[in-house]
């Protein structure tokens, strides 16, 4: 299906959004898209849509197109019909963002259905185990499976007592992350010093986009904040959709990606807390660092 040609950035306005997601729905004949599809018929980005909607999904509702809780739910039966589809293609290496791209469907749909990609793993595993004993990578997927990460289990269990790291003591942080959350928070401590400004932070990935400093420019940059930087590559995400890891433990030394290493950077920072540094960027939607800045 060729893609259409439309208006891209600051061109598009509202309307042309409605009507390229109206065209894309009646090219596709279905009245659900998806934000992938969207993408992948027109080149509109993500970006482009939130100039001017709250989400994608704002877009669509005001397209007049059905919402994700009008559409009926895939059944397990099919996703996983999908997923032995694309293990058959790939291997038992297969990765998430393969898995997405193989089988068409946007990698929220197979998360939101059974969590991280070690779950949906195992989910895949008791299913061919039973549909199809036989079948050629079960082995290799079940050794895998136990390299990965330890699926959450889907009941509610008994809150475990909190675990902390080692002892730290640096600034208002007494010991040393244990989970991405901690990782955020220390990120959040000496961003500043390393240069960064945040602009917000996503629970979609990648995690956070702010500015870097480089010399007397500040450059755009995508983060991605895991404990360990391997997990990057545990949870399939896209290396090009992501300009630097923030992590606790850099334990990936093939990364694609630049790696920030927060447990190196605290070592040689001082304990205690400095002047945060005068050069950083004033912009019209900061009144308030505009105001200080100009007393």
């Amino acid at each position: 299906m060729p893609k259409t040609k439309w208006l891209t950035g600051r061109q598009l306005d509202r309307d042309g959004l409605i009507a390229a997601v109206r065209q894309t729905a009646a090219k596709l004949g279905r009245r659900r898209v998806g934000r992938g599809e969207f993408r992948r018929e027109t080149g509109i980005t993500r970006h482009a849509v939130e100039r001017h909607f709250r989400s994608f999904g704002a877009l669509a509702a005001a397209a007049g197109l059905a919402s994700c809780r009008e559409v009926q739910r895939i059944p397990d039966e099919v996703l996983l019909s999908e997923l032995r589809r694309a293990f058959d293609k790939d291997g038992p290496t297969l990765t998430l963002t393969r898995a997405a791209q193989i089988t068409g469907r946007a990698m929220t749909t197979l998360i939101d259905r059974w969590g991280r990609w070690s779950e949906i793993i195992v989910v895949f595993i008791a299913w061919i185990a039973k549909a199809e004993p036989g079948y050629r990578h079960l082995e290799a997927l079940r050794r895998r499976a136990k390299l990965l990460p330890p699926a959450v289990p889907a009941t509610r269990q008994p809150a475990n007592p909190r675990r902390f790291g080692e002892l730290l003591r640096f600034r208002s942080l007494e010991y040393a992350p244990t989970d991405e959350s901690g990782v955020i928070y220390l990120f959040g401590i000496v961003s500043a010093e390393l240069g960064f400004i945040v602009d917000g932070l996503s629970k979609a990935f990648p995690d956070a986009e702010g500015k870097r400093r480089a010399g007397s420019e500040w450059r755009r940059v995508r983060i991605e904040f895991e404990l360990k930087s391997r997990n990057f590559r545990e949870h399939g995400h896209d290396p090009g959709a992501c300009d630097l890891i923030v992590c606790w433990e850099h334990n990936w030394p093939e990364c694609p990606l630049e790696v920030l290493e927060l447990r190196s950077e605290v070592a040689r920072l001082p304990a205690a807390e400095e002047p945060l540094p005068s050069a950083l960027p004033v912009t019209s939607c900061d009144p308030g660092r505009a105001a200080a800045r100009s007393r």
